[in-house]
């Protein structure tokens, strides 16, 4: 019997095969016992922080003399004369003299009620709503007492949206549906759990007084667990990309607890968060602006961490007998163009929800390094560079685990003799 030549080598690629397998499976029971861990500390965390119901202060849509917000019916809209003064400027009751009236600017807006009754209310295009009702719409009223009275007063509150927001809520899922198949519908499912999250979670613990930073980062930690399996499905790209993520939301987090002690903030910049402060007396305001920035940057971070993970998986699809370290050099020649792109989209997003205040300060003639540091501006400069550190250090992180979790080369995967399009694809 003639001994075969070969056999040496069949047997030592089965055998570094085999080991190869055996070193996938280590690897699978590290990534699980890691994301196990993760979950676990993510769950005890959130029953930790889940706040009681009583410990949520909520102010009644109603308040001791009775208002309340309803709805009703615009039957006429009747121009009149805006009124200027009233009692004269020295209080002897005589009237002021009454500018010259214009009818574009003041109404008298005749309407009724759920229950029949009709009522009226003057709309003040200078300090109300800019849009005139007309007859058929239906706009919300604050009532100046109980509305079953007869001498309740009724004032401008607001349109309703609600059915044309779901309109156009509707075509937003048929778009992404009709493009991005079962993917997308995947996709709003994650976004639909996320808002739940932050609806039931977030919102009443930072409001009964959780730390408004733990909140936060436990919060984007199950977020972006929850959507990133879902929409991409359990694998180790998505595990490559999920750590990527967690470690920008903790470089964020800390980075953003840091910055804002160390620029001195308030936390307030707006009326909103006076009010807010007043509402809750006790909530830390710097630690709640340090939150708004770790959730603000989630969809960013997703996307880019995402990318990352996909382009190294391709790359390893392509050429199998790339070395790691080529491999993270290909990848981050990608991250590094789509690191651009995403700092604009978080500049310019930020720019433009600040658009309108930018526009009211830039009235007021200021030095430009004065407007810039003032705390309402500063507030934004830092959610903006705090975000994108944030969103650049996560990309090297997630290339570096998705080189590190992507699938060794296989005995197999060697080239065919003759060459191919296969053999010739090369990752420069």
């Amino acid at each position: 019997m003639r001994a075969d030549p070969g056999a040496p080598g069949r047997f030592g690629a089965a055998w570094l095969a085999k080991a190869r397998r055996d070193g996938r499976w280590r690897m699978h029971a590290v990534l699980g016992a890691i994301l196990g861990a993760l979950l676990l500390a993510t769950s005890l965390a959130t029953a930790a922080l889940w706040p009681d119901a009583e410990q949520v202060p909520i102010h009644g849509a109603a308040d001791a003399a009775g208002s309340e917000i309803i709805t009703v019916r615009v039957t006429d809209v009747v121009p009149i004369p805006c009124a200027q003064g009233g009692p004269g400027a020295d209080g002897a009751g005589e009237p002021a003299a009454a500018a010259e009236p214009s009818s574009s600017d003041c109404f008298e807006v005749r309407a009724t009620l759920p229950v029949g009754k009709p009522v009226s209310f003057t709309l003040n295009h200078m300090n109300t709503h800019p849009v005139t009702p007309q007859e058929g719409d239906r706009v919300r009223v604050i009532t100046g007492g109980s509305s079953e009275s007869g001498d309740a007063q009724y004032y401008f509150y607001d349109y309703p949206r609600s059915g044309k927001l779901l309109a156009i809520a509707v075509v937003f899922a048929l778009i992404v549906i009709g493009v991005g198949r079962w993917r997308g519908a995947l996709s709003l499912v994650g976004v639909a759990a996320a808002v739940g999250v932050l609806v039931a979670f977030v919102l009443p613990a930072v409001l009964a007084g959780k730390p408004p930073i733990l909140v936060a980062v436990t919060a984007s930690a199950g977020i972006m667990t929850l959507v990133l399996y879902l929409a991409h499905g359990i694998s180790h790209r998505t595990t490559a990309a999920l750590f990527g993520a967690i470690f920008g939301i903790l470089f964020t987090a800390v980075a953003g607890f840091g910055v804002t002690r160390w620029l001195r903030f308030s936390g307030i910049a707006s009326t909103e968060d006076a009010s807010l402060l007043v509402a809750v007396p006790g909530l830390n305001m710097n630690d709640l602006l340090t939150a708004t920035i770790v959730i603000a940057g989630l969809g960013v971070l997703n996307d880019i961490t995402v990318a990352q993970a996909s382009a190294v998986w391709e790359m390893r699809e392509l050429n199998p007998q790339a070395s790691k370290r080529r491999l993270y050099l290909a990848a981050m020649r990608i991250g590094r163009d789509h690191i651009a792109s995403s700092i604009y989209t978080l500049v310019f997003a930020y720019a433009g929800a600040m658009l309108g205040v930018l526009l009211l300060i830039y009235t007021y003639p200021r030095d430009l390094l004065d407007l810039i540091t003032s705390e309402q501006i500063a507030q934004e400069v830092v959610r903006t560079l705090i975000g994108a550190a944030g969103l650049v250090l996560s990309m090297p992180v997630t290339t570096a685990l998705a080189v590190l979790f992507a699938r060794e080369p296989q005995a197999d995967d060697a080239p065919a003799a003759g060459g191919g399009d296969a053999a010739a694809v090369r990752v420069s």
